[in-house]
């Protein structure tokens, strides 16, 4: 990369930037990474985090399963049991980390799920900072709502006596609930079960298809000649953008050309004029 040059005689002085030169380096050292990370890494990753995913999600909804059963049959509840059983400083902390990592994974699922509710609405978070105050009241203030029921639910999967534990001091009483009795809250995460059998099954998708509602699920499961003929009108349209896309990028890059030209000419009109001046004074 040229920074500057300077003629003296007949000799010519081209110095570098050694700014521009580091920073060049770090783009190719960065596309590199990145080209290792697609085409080597990334799907033993996906993978991996898939069936890690896979089998926590598994591991919950057979806890919820049996939170009617007086045995304990969480394998969470099970792994706790033996960290807690040994005597070890070091077997504790993998007891709360044992603990926390079921939590956070729950955690995660139930705000990625409320974060997607009313996405295109006014709700909706945006990146970038570009969300709107109401917006960031409204997810925070449920997200506050659904942490401690959560949390509850967490240690009733665990078999845990809830009335020693430090969250049932600091909350009081959550086993009573109005109208629903104190069974509410172990039968009442059983419709867990019946949404995830809903969604494995695609039956929303089915539901759309056979009431007829144009919807992207309903797409997937209809007939083939439909929905080859809306993956056809969608390339249509991303080649139509592309396209657009690249002649204003060419009238631009023209545009920029033009400019460069006439400023060109007018220094050289400019630089020849002084010159003349100089010779006939």
């Amino acid at each position: 990369m040229v920074a500057g040059a300077s003629s003296g005689g007949n000799h010519i002085r081209i110095t570098t930037d050694p700014l521009l030169v580091a920073s060049n380096n770090q783009q190719t050292c960065r596309s590199q990474m990145t080209r290792m990370w697609v085409r080597y890494f990334r799907p033993f990753v996906y993978r991996c985090l898939g069936l890690i995913c896979a089998t926590m999600s598994v591991a919950i909804l057979w806890s919820e399963a049996t939170l009617g059963i007086r045995y304990n049959l969480s394998p969470f509840a099970l792994v706790q049991e033996y960290f807690g059983s040994i005597d070890s400083d070091r077997y504790d902390i993998l007891f709360q980390i044992a603990a926390l990592v079921p939590l956070l994974y729950m955690s995660i699922c139930t705000s990625n799920g409320l974060f997607q509710v009313g996405r295109f609405g006014p709700y909706c978070l945006r990146g970038n900072r570009q969300s709107h105050g109401v917006a960031l009241v409204f997810n925070a203030q449920y997200l506050v709502r659904l942490q401690f029921p959560l949390a509850y639910n967490y240690l009733l999967m665990l078999k845990y006596d809830t009335s020693e534990t430090a969250f049932s001091k600091f909350l009081g009483q959550m086993n009573v609930v109005p109208i629903f009795g104190k069974s509410f809250p172990v039968y009442a995460p059983l419709l867990i079960i019946f949404l995830c059998s809903f969604t494995l099954c695609n039956i929303y998708a089915k539901l759309m298809n056979l009431v007829g509602i144009d919807h992207q699920d309903a797409l997937l499961v209809g007939d083939k000649e439909t929905l080859e003929a809306k993956v056809n009108e969608g390339k249509t349209l991303l080649l139509r953008q592309r396209n657009y896309d690249v002649s204003s990028n060419n009238a631009d890059a023209s545009r920029n050309n033009n400019e460069s030209l006439h400023s060109e000419n007018g220094t050289v009109e400019m630089s020849e004029r002084k010159s003349l001046n100089t010779s006939i004074v």
